[in-house]
């Protein structure tokens, strides 16, 4: 029969995206460093090349590779604040950690507008100078965004000072903050992408990534008719000998990704 399958090693699957500093390329591992829920992964690598022709039918005779570029797409649905600053092109692996709690506004002392006292040190819930926090008083939109000037165990102050005096009971919680449309001339950030996918006979396929920029892809709609992702593209870079693992790279002929199957 014509076009008859030889093996399963078929490509119906998903991937896991991890993403990290270079350094971490060897070590980036699920627990740490995925991005989550990724559909419709896909890596790219377009070749160019320029022709030499001849004759009046201006036959090729002769050509040379010119371009070689890698690009990566993918739909990341988990809008944390790392995966929110990788979008940006930021350092999403030194975001801060997701915070695991909130303080509530205590009775006594008595709070007044520019400093109150909460149930539990700022230290436990993250919360230092320049830390930005909410105040946020019975349910959803009921929010007030203030930044830290000063903290004594579980009493913080904040400023500017707040519009009304924070009921007893207000949460107060320390929030990610990401700069959006900055005009600072510090470029995107450099990092490493390691992506395992399972084919459909359940084997992995290894991408190692070492030098990747996040170029495309922030999105924020609030739409009640379907979950909205972050449509994210990488472009991979040439390692410098002056970047991590490039030795490793160097070794299958400057290399800038590698490509790892089953045998």
């Amino acid at each position: 029969m014509s076009g008859e399958a030889k093996t399963n090693a078929f490509m119906l699957g998903t991937a896991t995206v991890m993403l990290g500093a270079q350094a971490d390329l060897f070590d980036l591992n699920p627990t740490e460093h995925s991005i989550g829920l990724v559909k419709n992964f896909n890596l790219q690598v377009d070749q160019t090349y320029t022709e030499l022709t001849q004759g009046v039918q201006n036959q090729i005779v002769f050509s040379v590779r010119t371009g070689n570029k890698v690009m990566g797409t993918m739909e990341a649905y988990e809008y944390t604040g790392a995966n929110l600053a990788y979008a940006l092109g930021q350092e999403g692996y030194s975001a801060a950690a997701a915070v695991t709690g909130s303080g509530t506004v205590m009775s006594s002392p008595a709070a007044t507008t520019a400093a109150f006292t909460l149930t539990a040190t700022a230290a436990s819930l993250g919360i230092v100078v320049g830390s930005y926090v909410k105040v946020q008083t019975g349910n959803s939109d009921q929010i007030i965004i203030r930044k830290v000037s000063a903290v004594s165990g579980s009493e913080i102050t904040v400023s500017p000072v707040l519009p009304a005096i924070p009921a007893v009971g207000a949460t107060v919680s320390e929030m990610n903050v990401l700069g959006l449309g900055s005009n600072s001339c510090a470029e995107s950030t450099f990092i490493a992408a390691k992506i395992v996918g399972t084919l459909a006979d359940c084997s992995e396929v290894v991408l190692l990534l070492p030098k990747v920029k996040i170029t495309k892809g922030f999105a924020l709609a609030f739409n009640s008719g379907d979950f909205q992702n972050l449509p994210l593209e990488l472009t991979v870079y040439d390692l410098l000998s002056t970047d991590p693992h490039y030795a490793a790279f160097s070794e299958f002929g400057n290399a800038s990704a590698m490509l790892l199957t089953p045998k």
